[in-house]
């Protein structure tokens, strides 16, 4: 099994390696600053070793670092659709069940949960019909 880095930095981990040029067009929304200078601060691991790898596997693998971030992002087959919906997983209550978060918002979530701002339940309250997060209204 492949290790994931041990950083303070959220993680934002490629399990599908289907479509090249989606992935680094999601990516770009992903690092991209707001209007406002605000941006996610996420180590990229775009490692095969994580293909189709399943959300609680990556967490378990995250959770045996020594240093790791609240949250962890996972761009799964699902996050290269239309808005790319990224897979949320809270690394701090092991209890939530993950949301999505569009990529062009996830610096949001990034930064309020990694610096405890806010709460996980304060986005997955706010969450469309569908589950994922599209930014406060």
């Amino acid at each position: 099994m492949s290790t994931l880095p041990s950083t303070a930095d959220s993680l934002l981990v490629r399990t599908n390696f289907s479509d090249t040029e989606t992935w680094l067009s999601a990516l770009s929304f992903v690092l991209a600053q707001n209007g406002d200078g605000f941006r996610a601060y996420v180590q990229v691991v775009d490692d095969i070793a994580w293909c189709n790898a399943d959300w609680e596997r990556i967490r378990n693998a995250v959770l045996c670092n020594v240093e790791h971030a609240a949250v962890l992002f996972i761009m799964d087959e699902v996050a290269l659709e239309s808005d790319y919906p990224v897979l949320v997983v809270d690394l701090d209550d092991l209890s939530h069940e993950p949301f999505r978060c569009v990529a062009r918002r996830l610096w949001s979530v990034d930064n309020n949960l990694n610096l405890a701002n806010m709460d996980w339940e304060e986005f997955t309250e706010d969450t469309d019909t569908d589950g994922v997060f599209r930014g406060f209204a």
